[in-house]
């Protein structure tokens, strides 16, 4: 299980996008690739049950990329690909592990401390999360869920914008936050529409390996 090329520095710029867009051609574009991505992925859980577990024996190589720190995952929903074997292998190397607690819209997400047996409650969009009250922490490593990649690593989400502001909230505070998106190797497409609060992942994990942005 060898990552492919070398990974970026951590906190990287994001990749410059033209300014000439068109703003509803891009939404729209986004609106039909979501629809196909996620018909795409409820058949790529059903062909590949084993990648959850397949991902996390790439927990060294992530610290041997990434370095030692707070590594913060999601708890999954519908047909997104678990990273929570991998979350308790991170934990299991010593490293503090997190899970996101999802705001009111228009708002970055918050990241608490959290491992596998720990306590969850319900949270908006039928989620689980950890609870309010426990400790806020700043992420070195996020691992964010998708619809669809490409080999730019530019993510295709759910539209919410929450894991762009997060980003953005993190690098503008000066932060060397990496994020890494999760995803079937199936996921990947020819090009993802980028409009411009769009953000570039550093790499995506998938069962084959790791994937790293040039730089």
């Amino acid at each position: 299980m060898t990552p492919v090329e070398t990974a970026p520095k951590k906190g990287a710029p994001e990749e410059i996008i033209p300014e000439e867009i068109n703003s509803e051609e891009i939404n729209s574009e986004k609106i039909d690739l979501r629809s196909a991505a996620a018909k795409n992925r409820a058949r790529l859980i059903e062909l590949t049950p084993d990648a959850a577990g397949i991902i996390a024996g790439f927990a060294d190589d992530l610290i041997a990329r990434c370095g030692a720190g707070i590594y913060a995952g999601y708890l999954p929903i519908k047909t997104e690909l678990s990273p929570l074997p991998l979350i308790e292998t991170l934990a299991q190397r010593g490293m503090v592990t997190a899970m996101p607690i999802t705001p009111a819209p228009e708002n970055p997400l918050s990241f608490h401390q959290w491992a596998p047996g720990m306590p969850l409650e319900d949270g908006p969009y039928k989620t689980k999360q950890p609870p309010a009250d426990s400790e806020l922490v700043y992420p070195d490593v996020v691992l964010a869920p998708m619809l669809a990649f490409d080999r730019a690593c530019w993510r295709l989400g759910y539209g919410g914008g929450f894991y762009d502001r997060s980003i953005a909230a993190l690098r503008d505070a000066g932060r060397n936050v990496v994020i890494i998106g999760v995803a079937y190797s199936g996921q990947q497409v020819e090009k993802v529409p980028v409009g411009p609060f769009d953000m570039a992942l550093d790499g995506v994990l998938t069962e084959n390996g790791l994937i790293w942005r040039s730089a």
